[in-house]
This record gives C-alpha cells, sequence and structure tokens, in this order.
C-alpha cells in the first residue's frame, strides 16, 4: 500500500505566523482527541456508524460484480435517480476513475462500457431533455436510490421513468431495466421492489446518506462502469487501520478533525475551502461539501445545550479558481482552512511545445510539462497563502486511482465522525434538513402534512415595500 501524505504544517504559529494556530492548544487537546478516536474505535458498526464495516463487505460486492457481468454489453446507458448522498458519492467517483470524457466517448473507446447519468435534480426542462434526447430506452438501466423510499425528489423521477420505460418498451419489461437500492424491510421502496421482482442491493440501517459511497450506493453504478470497487475497499480498508490509532500525531484523520475544530474554536476560521489540483478529483470535494456541513452544522450539543457549530465547507478547483476564488483567500477575511489535494503523478504526462523562444514570458515554459507546472501552481498558491498569513494543509495523493480515493473517502468519513466528537454533537443526523422537506410535502398535499399546510397557508404575506 501506498498511503495518502497529510501536511498540516501551514496551519501553525511557526509557518505562519500570530494567525495560526498555537501548536500548545494542539498538545492541550490531546485528551479529548484520543477520547474521540476511541469512542469511535469501540462504537464503530453501532447506531449510525454501520459505513465503519462497509470496507469489509463480501456478500453485496460479490452480488455486484456478479451483476455487472452479466450485463455488460447489454446497456449503453446507466441512469441513477437520487439526490444528495444517493448521487453526489457516484459522482465523485464518476469523475476520479474513468475517462475524463467517458459520457462523450463512442461506444468502442468506451470498451463496451455504459455511459454513466446521475439525475440529482428535478429541473424540469432538464429532466425533459434528458428523456426526449439522450438515452434509448431499450439500452438503458435505471437505479433508483432512495433509503426511505420517500425522497420527494428521487421518487418523483422514479415515477417518471416507470411511466416512461412501460410506454416505450411494455409493462412486462421493467423490471429488466430497473434496480432498486433502498432498506432492506422499511420504507415505500423496498416492497415495490418485492412485488415487481426487481434486482435490489439493501442500504443498511447504521449507514446514512452522506456515509453511503462505499456500499451498493456507490458500488453498483462503479462496477456497472467499470470502476475497480474492490480496490476501492481494499484503499478505505487500509486508511481504516491507520486512522485506529489514538497516537493523533499519526492519525491523519483524527488531526484533520482537531485542526479544523481548532481554527473554529480559537481562530474563528469557520470555513473549511477544499482544492483539488486535479481535475478528477474536483467532485470529491462536492461530495465533501455534503459530508462535512450536514454533519458538523448542529443547533444543539450531545445534551441539548445550544450549539450553533460547525466550519462551513467550499469546493474550489485547481488552478481554475485561482483566477476567481483565491483572492479572496488570500487577501479577505482570516476565516478559512485551505485543504489542497495533490497528486504526485498523474496518469499522463504531457509536455508542453517549445515554440516563441525568444518571447521571455513564454520561453521559460519551452520544454516543461503540464504535469510540472499544475504542481508549481498548487505550491505557488500555497506558498502566497502562508505569506498572507493564512492556514492551509495538503492531502497528497500519490495518484488518482481506485485505492488512493478509496482512502481519501474513508479518512475524510472518519475525520467527520472524529470532528463531531470534538464539538459534542451527533453528526449523523440531519434535523435541519427535514424542515424544507416536509414544508415541500405540506405543499404538494401529502397526505399527514395537513396541520403544516394550513399553518403555511396562514402565514403573513410578506410586506410589500420589500418586493420589487
Amino acid at each position: 500500500m501506498t498511503a495518502l501524505k497529510f501536511d498540516f504544517a501551514n496551519c501553525f504559529s511557526a509557518a505562519i505566523g500570530e494567525k495560526g494556530l498555537d501548536e500548545k492548544n494542539l498538545a492541550a487537546l490531546r485528551e479529548e482527541i484520543v477520547a474521540a478516536v476511541r469512542h469511535c474505535n469501540d462504537t464503530r458498526g453501532e447506531g449510525m456508524t454501520g459505513w465503519y464495516e462497509l470496507p469489509y463487505e463480501t456478500e453485496q460486492v460479490e452480488k455486484i460484480l456478479n451483476s455487472a457481468a452479466a450485463k455488460k454489453g447489454k446497456f449503453d446507458d446507466v441512469v441513477v435517480l437520487g439526490i444528495g448522498g444517493s448521487a453526489l458519492g457516484t459522482i465523485a467517483l464518476r469523475t476520479a476513475l474513468v475517462h475524463p470524457f467517458h459520457n462523450m466517448l463512442p461506444n468502442d473507446k468506451r470498451g463496451g462500457l455504459p455511459r454513466l447519468h446521475v439525475l440529482d435534480n428535478i429541473d424540469p426542462d432538464q429532466l425533459a431533455a434528458f428523456f426526449a434526447d439522450v438515452i434509448d430506452f431499450s439500452r438503458t438501466l435505471f437505479i433508483v436510490i432512495s433509503k426511505s423510499g420517500s425522497t420527494a425528489e428521487t421518487m418523483s423521477q422514479f415515477l417518471l421513468a416507470v411511466e416512461l420505460i412501460e410506454n416505450k418498451l411494455g409493462k412486462d419489461k421493467i423490471k429488466d431495466h430497473l434496480i432498486a437500492i433502498t432498506d432492506k424491510a422499511k420504507g415505500v421502496l423496498r416492497p415495490i421492489a418485492d412485488d415487481w421482482g426487481l434486482e435490489s442491493y439493501v442500504i443498511d440501517d447504521g449507514v446514512g446518506g452522506r456515509f453511503s459511497v462505499l456500499s451498493p450506493v456507490g458500488l453498483l453504478p462503479a462496477a456497472l462502469c467499470g470502476m475497480d470497487i474492490e480496490a476501492l475497499l481494499a484503499g478505505a480498508a487500509e486508511m481504516d487501520e491507520i486512522c485506529k490509532t489514538e497516537d493523533f500525531m499519526k492519525n491523519p484523520a483524527a488531526l484533520f478533525a482537531a485542526i479544523h475544530f481548532l481554527a473554529d474554536r480559537d481562530k474563528n476560521a469557520r470555513l473549511s475551502v477544499m482544492m483539488p489540483y486535479a481535475s478528477g478529483l474536483k467532485d470529491v470535494a462536492d461530495w465533501y461539501c455534503q459530508l462535512w456541513a450536514e454533519s458538523l452544522g448542529k443547533a444543539v450539543h450531545d445534551d441539548g445545550t445550544p450549539a450553533f457549530v460547525g466550519s462551513t465547507p467550499v469546493k474550489a478547483l485547481g488552478a481554475t479558481d485561482q483566477h476567481s476564488q483565491v483572492q479572496m483567500y488570500t487577501e479577505g477575511p482570516f476565516d478559512k482552512v485551505t485543504v489542497f489535494v495533490g497528486v504526485e503523478k498523474f496518469e499522463k504526462t504531457l509536455t508542453i511545445p517549445s515554440r516563441f523562444g525568444t518571447v521571455d514570458a513564454l520561453a521559460y515554459l519551452n520544454g516543461r510539462t503540464f504535469n510540472e507546472l499544475m504542481d508549481a501552481e498548487r505550491v505557488g498558491t500555497e506558498l502566497a497563502l502562508c505569506e498572507a498569513h493564512r492556514m492551509n494543509m495538503t492531502i497528497t495523493l500519490p495518484e488518482v486511482n481506485a485505492n488512493t480515493v478509496g482512502q481519501l473517502f474513508f479518512m475524510l468519513e472518519v475525520a467527520t465522525a472524529i470532528a463531531g466528537k470534538l464539538y459534542k454533537i451527533d453528526a449523523f443526523n440531519q434535523p435541519g434538513v427535514e424542515g424544507g422537506k416536509i414544508a415541500a410535502y405540506a405543499q404538494m398535499g401529502r397526505k399527514g402534512y395537513e396541520a403544516k399546510a394550513k399553518e403555511i397557508a396562514a402565514r403573513p404575506a410578506k410586506n410589500a415595500k420589500f418586493l420589487l
């Protein structure tokens, strides 16, 4: 195993001056960090921590691999119907682990593997265009993902897909073109899947959506499109071993959590900017935004006292966002920890052509590589942030492959769990999400939400002076 590297030196005052953290404060937090790591180790697999066991799953993985092998060549498109945790991990896997333009390649250049589409929104224009113009239903496999089976966005897509399959192919073909991933026994989708004889997979009770990328939620579409899910899980298992240690100075997940906690508590640095310097990892940053925000943004502590805690995640992409966001990071408020994600070795080496050798502004590029330039851009931004006294850290992957992406996913999941213990909040619930869902159900007339509908109808009209 070649493990990812974690460099957190630039978060401390020795590197960036008084705006950095004090090493004494990290040392003083030792008992709390060790207690958090120990708690995560001791309770793994309990409650909503079933995701700890996903790297060691065998039964569903074998079923997924067999299904993918049996379906190879039968479908041109795989369409995931899901939102939030049922979508973001799969999108990140697609961006990282298949050809950068996989969906644009002709079938022969894809090796007969299907295109992968993730419909993670309910925009009517987008959905109508997709179903009308992008896919051939006779060569399309749909995967509907909802643990409860009542997620309005996903299930409205499901209803549309089922109707279109039935209209175009016939009712008897639905089970050949639809797979369900849902709860083992509960919820709306499970009896439908069973009654219709659908191929189906289980989201375990202890696996929440934002922690589900290494479950069938992410593994099934990944395997169907040729990704190495066994290597992905092996990487996660390898990182699991590293993150078990109570010697927190050797535990990247514990350090990631502790530094963010101290930056928030001691320096009012309440933004966590994840900035990969690899286009293949840009959607890992998007996935991280949900993981960190939904887990740590909480109004109450474990004991019920007010909390209102959590650092806000922000996504950026190097070098692209050097030309849009970095001005704010270097000269704006001292309220951020920037997390660079670098890559030691890209799959390809691309040389910059030697032209215009007498033009100084171009000659220095002659014969160098885009690989060198990308790394120089990352290090340059790191140095600029240090000179501006801004906290930053770097996670470095040896290369972007299934193993290292598995490591990265699992490290960030464990870091989130540890951060939850440091903040003394429940990192596995999401009560703030429910309010919007309930209001939407009421407005759409869902049975059981009549009182909320009346409450919404009784709200006073908005003041006209604030309306243009």
